[in-house]
């Protein structure tokens, strides 16, 4: 019985990463740092919301200009999913205005992730800064992704 449950977990697994990966994406990027590799996902909130794992954890009806950022967190040397850090968010608009939020814990396909919604209100390249604690205690890894945004 279990095997035909981790079987199931699986197909649905890969279901919603072809779901997810044929959503029109506003950006995606990776970086390896501090020992993690860091993968950034943005696409539009509404796009986001009709995902399961995600649609639950953010607001129904999104403010106008919402964006869904979306970080996933790996091991570098065993691809191990990291899915109990800390990580903390600032996009800074193409005007200088920031905006700081920490990433709620999510998950989509039994995988976890870290999410929340920004505000891409201009056209223009967004500064997005990501503040990680992999666990408790640790020292805080930093990197930055810039996003070319479009409206």
């Amino acid at each position: 019985m279990r095997y035909f449950a981790r079987c199931l977990r699986v197909i649905a697994a890969a279901f919603v990463g072809i779901a997810l990966a044929s959503m029109p994406v506003a950006a995606q990027q990776t970086k390896a740092v501090g020992g993690l590799i860091v993968s950034l996902g943005v696409v539009p909130a509404a796009v986001a919301l009709r995902a399961e794992g995600h649609r639950e954890s953010h607001p129904a009806n999104p403010p106008f200009g919402s964006q869904h950022l979306l970080i996933t967190l790996d091991e570098e040397k065993s691809g191990k999913r990291i899915g109990d850090a800390e990580v903390l968010i600032e996009v800074t608009d193409p005007n200088g205005h920031k905006e700081k939020k920490p990433l709620l814990h999510t998950e989509a396909g039994g995988f976890a992730d870290y999410s929340e919604l920004f505000r891409f209100t201009s056209p223009g390249a967004y500064s997005i800064r990501a503040m990680i604690t992999p666990r408790p205690g640790a020292q805080a890894i930093e990197t930055t992704f810039t996003i070319k945004h479009a409206i």
